[in-house]
């Protein structure tokens, strides 16, 4: 019995590191978006803090809600047609 509790506990925080992974793949996606569009020489330590904390909140938000969350973003990101 101890041995179905331990798996499904594996399996459930293997599912959370999977989705955070997720949110954060997407969030990298964002984040391409200006740093492929734009014109940036270097980037300061401001700018690679607040890439940081995008990548980690879609992670977070990925985990919170999932798939609708993934789902939401890359509605948006067909929407803009790029």
């Amino acid at each position: 019995m101890t041995s179905e509790n331990t798996d499904s506990k594996q399996s459930s925080s293997l599912k959370v590191v999977y989705r955070f992974l997720g949110g954060a793949t997407v969030g990298t996606l964002v984040l391409l978006i200006p740093l492929t569009y734009g014109t940036f020489n270097d980037l300061g330590l401001v700018q690679a803090g607040v890439a940081s904390l995008l990548l980690i909140l879609c992670g977070l938000l990925s985990i919170v809600w999932g798939e609708k969350f993934i789902d939401a973003v890359m509605r948006m990101l067909n929407a803009t047609g790029l």
